[in-house]
């Protein structure tokens, strides 16, 4: 008699993939994958599948809160909105050449918007700051960075958090904490970043791989970062006079551009 692995073997895929798809990501992590390459890759492109269906948060909402520390209570929290999966690296992610190391590559790319409730406490009347930016019924959201004289950095705390509403906006039924961290945010980069703004003008194009280089990391491992457009702030708060090279005051305008955040195996 054949052994009984030879048997389940000679399945089809279509049969493997409806049996394992009872298996929990846990489960055809530990169990499934050692067993032979036919069922690794069976199991990683099931994994895939699930990613990608639950990436947009079906059912839920992610918002963001992000404030300098003095701003806590004033600063309202950001509604998300799905943009679509970006990937770690230029190499692409094929559906029919899967590997377990493309999952870890996976990041679920949002932008945040003023939520609706919120929109009058920081609805700015400087005009068409972001104009183009956002779709309709969306307003950008910013945030304004002071630094003073000689500082060399200021500070945003961030958390990210995924909600279920209840009919009245605003009230949540559930809440689940998924990230908490404080982001440095140096002059020097503001600088950059603002001559980029000026120089590249609005020519956000979107891009299907992460852009390491223009992320603020909200945590170490890098499993979720923002994105801004970075421009000088009101003229009226700029100094007037300063020798080349000081750290004078001077205030940034951060538009949020995105949030992106990297995907994990659901249990």
């Amino acid at each position: 008699m054949a052994p009984e692995s030879c048997l389940i073997e000679s399945l089809p895929n279509e049969i493997l993939v409806a049996s394992l798809a009872f298996f929990s990501a846990r489960e055809l992590i530990i169990h499934v994958l050692p067993i032979s390459r036919r069922f690794r890759v069976l199991a990683t492109r099931i994994l895939y599948r699930r990613l990608v269906e639950t990436s947009p948060l079906p059912h839920n909402e992610l918002i963001l809160e992000c404030y300098h520390p003095s701003a806590k209570i004033s600063t309202p929290y950001l509604s998300c909105r799905y943009l679509g999966l970006k990937r770690a690296g230029e190499q692409p992610i094929h559906d029919d050449a899967l590997n377990l190391g493309d999952l870890n590559r996976l990041y679920s790319s949002f932008r945040p918007v003023l939520a609706e409730e919120n929109r009058g406490s920081r609805r700015r009347q400087r005009s068409s700051r972001s104009e183009g930016e956002s779709s309709l019924g969306d307003e950008a959201a910013t945030q304004d960075l002071h630094l003073d004289d000689g500082e060399l950095f200021s500070q945003l705390c961030t958390a990210t958090n995924v909600v279920k509403e209840t009919t009245t906006r605003g009230l949540f039924v559930s809440h689940i904490n998924t990230c908490d961290g404080v982001i440095r945010v140096w002059r020097q980069w503001l600088a950059e970043k603002a001559g980029c703004s000026r120089s590249n003008g609005n020519n956000g194009v979107p891009k299907s791989t992460v852009d390491f280089e223009n992320i603020l990391w909200v945590d170490t491992a890098k499993n979720v970062g923002l994105r801004f457009r970075v421009e000088l702030g009101p003229v009226e708060r700029m100094p007037l006079m300063y020798d080349v090279g000081d750290d004078a005051p001077v205030t940034y305008t951060l538009t949020y551009q995105g949030t992106d955040w990297l995907l994990t195996v659901p249990e």
